[in-house]
């Protein structure tokens, strides 16, 4: 992921999630609310003078709030999680986890005060999508949609799309492709990641 992008996408909320499709968000003020409230969290932890260790457990933590990080490591499997040995999930969904918080929190030295202006939220098949703008300072603002459905019961941030490309897609696409490099070894792909987080 370039900065650009990961600069959009961590000022608007500092997350990658991915899921597939899912039910329509309650309503457009709950997609609303759901999103500004991710947003603020997300930032605060960004200026946050906390240690790195911290940082992560937090990241972490608004993950686990905000989405069903379960699905959403499912889903960045693509079709290596019909393969995945049941009793390997676990340790992945843990280490993903952990990957995705320490991937982030090791740039948030490169947030530089970016803004979140929260638009309107539209209806549609895969639940409400809310328009963001991210001000960036002199820099041309960036245009982020957040993807929000209500599948598991109550809203949740489900994918993003920053500049046209969705973090979902992208997020399983990088992953895939490790597998497939491991020779479909997700034990292999695992300790990766393990070591990374």
């Amino acid at each position: 992921m370039n900065r650009r992008i990961f600069l959009a996408t961590t000022a608007a909320c500092g997350l990658s999630f991915a899921t597939a499709g899912g039910a329509v968000a309650q309503s457009a003020d709950a997609a609303q609310t759901l999103v500004r409230q991710v947003a603020n969290e997300v930032l605060t932890l960004i200026r946050s003078p906390a240690g790195a260790a911290t940082k992560q457990a937090e990241f972490v933590r608004i993950m686990d709030q905000y989405a069903d990080m379960r699905q959403i490591a499912g889903f960045a499997l693509g079709r290596y999680a019909r393969t995945m040995p049941d009793s390997l999930k676990g340790r992945y969904v843990e280490a993903f986890k952990r990957f995705v918080a320490a991937s982030y929190v090791s740039r948030f030295s490169e947030y530089s005060g970016e803004t979140v202006n929260i638009g309107r939220a539209r209806a549609g098949s895969g639940g409400y999508l809310v328009d963001t703008t991210v001000q960036r300072g002199a820099q041309p603002p960036l245009q982020v949609g957040w993807l929000i459905s209500d599948r598991s019961g109550r809203p949740l941030v489900t994918d993003f799309v920053v500049e046209g490309i969705s973090m979902a897609t992208s997020q399983r696409s990088e992953f895939t492709s490790l597998i497939g490099s491991y020779g479909g070894d997700t034990e292999k792909f695992v300790q990766y990641l393990e070591s990374k987080a």
